[in-house]
């Protein structure tokens, strides 16, 4: 049985969730780095402490965006969003990526980000639906449903296809 490749509105779905999840960890992170580092002050920072603290609540957004996607791809090849609609990420030849692939991955999807939306346009025109972070890391989105070993639930039923 050959993967399917997941549809366009799944990923599109799948990656507004992520960025939803990743927007909610990212405000609390960031907000108790801004009152811990104001804590720890006791005044007013000034312009070049507002500035590094700016810098370091980036810092922390692209930290916890690598850390997210890396460990949850490379670990079960999902992210929450992807797991919502039943979307898995495999290597070409069926396999799990590994965290290698999704850091390439990932970094991959910043390369997409710089290009300013350019390396999403391959999804479009392919009939596996790879971007250009699929291409270098050498993965594909997939129906889970149409994996050999569908995910099973928490009561070891299968789950099923949406």
């Amino acid at each position: 049985m050959t993967p399917v490749p997941a549809g366009l509105w799944r990923l599109a779905v799948a990656g507004l969730t992520d960025t939803l999840v990743g927007l909610l960890a990212w405000s609390l992170c960031a907000m108790w780095l801004i009152v811990a580092t104001l804590l720890l002050h006791r005044g007013p920072l000034g312009l070049v402490g507002t500035l590094l603290l700016g810098g370091a609540v980036l810092l922390l957004g692209a930290a916890l965006h690598v850390v997210y996607h890396t460990v949850m791809v490379g670990g079960c090849g999902q992210t929450l969003g992807k797991m919502l609609l039943g979307v898995v990420v495999v290597r070409r030849d069926g396999a799990p990526p590994g965290y290698s692939r999704a850091l390439l991955r990932c970094l991959g999807d910043a390369l997409c980000t710089l290009t300013l939306g350019l390396g999403r346009l391959p999804v479009l025109f392919s009939r596996e639906h790879r971007s250009l972070a699929d291409l270098i890391a050498g993965t594909r989105p997939v129906l889970s449903a149409s994996l050999p070993t569908a995910p099973r639930s928490f009561s070891g039923n299968p789950l099923p296809p949406l």
